[in-house]
């Protein structure tokens, strides 16, 4: 009964993300499309290069490809959120503004980000307003690596190990559906993510070099945890969940599962307001 009233809860919540765009905001009035250019170079001085994306409401996809900084193009229909590029000392910032507030529009939106990275180093900041994200970070140099949404459905994705060691990655979101892949081939040290209400998935597959220690506080959410065989993970809870489906072989004591007998040890301190967890060992 408890499982099925936290589902019910969790549609309502995700149809109102849906509907973000129009209640109680400004019309905003659609023009003509444009692209915009992006060809910058990195910044000889600084390693790594700071990059930050700072967009509203729209799509954005990366990937790795490109010989320069980062490339690509932002198509977009609503003259005021045409696109600005600053060099810095240390880095580049790429910026959009007036797009928080999202309202009914004359005609269809479009805000469409394609991006291309490099291989040199980058410290990567991404914040952005509801969007649909598409983020295969595979091949690509972070050092480190923070996103900041609010409502957003966003796939990042790790499918190769990343050449540098990443310090930090830093995940904060509103009412979402996340999905994080191959969290093992990012190279990091030290996870946070946190979350509102929605579904989250935090998925450990990849080649797992060293300890990493997770931080996970959410509120009213379905979380999913996968754990590969070639390491250890201990996940701890505190207070809140209502139903936890382990698969694989785990060992339970109080609020702490633990698996695996080598390997590299996963850490992950979770405190959720209420929901679902989901443990996979595979």
């Amino acid at each position: 009964m408890k499982t099925t009233k936290i589902l019910i809860l969790l549609l309502l919540a995700l149809s109102l993300v849906a509907c973000s765009f129009t209640v109680n905001v400004p019309t905003v009035y659609t023009g003509s499309t444009e692209t915009f250019e992006i060809s910058e170079e990195p910044v000889s001085d600084a390693s790594p290069n700071q990059v930050d994306i700072e967009m509203g409401a729209g799509k954005l996809n990366i990937e790795a490809g490109s010989s320069k900084l980062v490339e690509g193009t932002i198509t977009y229909n609503v003259d005021s959120w045409k696109p600005e590029i600053t060099r810095k000392s240390n880095g580049i910032v790429i910026s959009q503004n007036n797009t928080s507030n999202v309202g009914v529009p004359d005609g269809n939106i479009k805000n469409n980000w394609d991006l291309k990275f490099g291989d040199m180093p980058i410290d990567l900041t991404l914040s952005t307003g509801a969007y649909d994200g598409n983020l295969d970070l595979s091949g690509l140099s972070i050092a480190n690596l923070s996103i900041s949404d609010g409502a957003s459905k966003t796939k990042v994705i790790f499918n190769t190990l990343n050449p540098v060691k990443m310090d930090r990655l830093t995940y904060k979101t509103g009412a979402s559906d996340v999905e994080l892949l191959g969290l093992g081939n990012a190279n990091v040290s030290d996870i946070s993510f946190d979350s509102g209400v929605g579904s989250y998935t935090l998925d450990f597959s990849g080649d797992v070099k060293d300890d990493i220690s997770v931080r996970i506080q959410s509120g009213m959410s379905d979380i999913t945890i996968v754990i590969p065989e070639n390491v250890r993970a201990q996940i701890a809870f505190s207070s809140g969940l209502s139903n936890i489906d382990a698969k694989g072989t785990w060992t339970i004591s109080n609020n702490t599962y633990e698996c695996g007998t080598s390997g590299p040890l996963i850490t992950v301190n979770l405190d959720m307001a209420l929901g679902n967890l989901r443990l996979k060992q595979e």
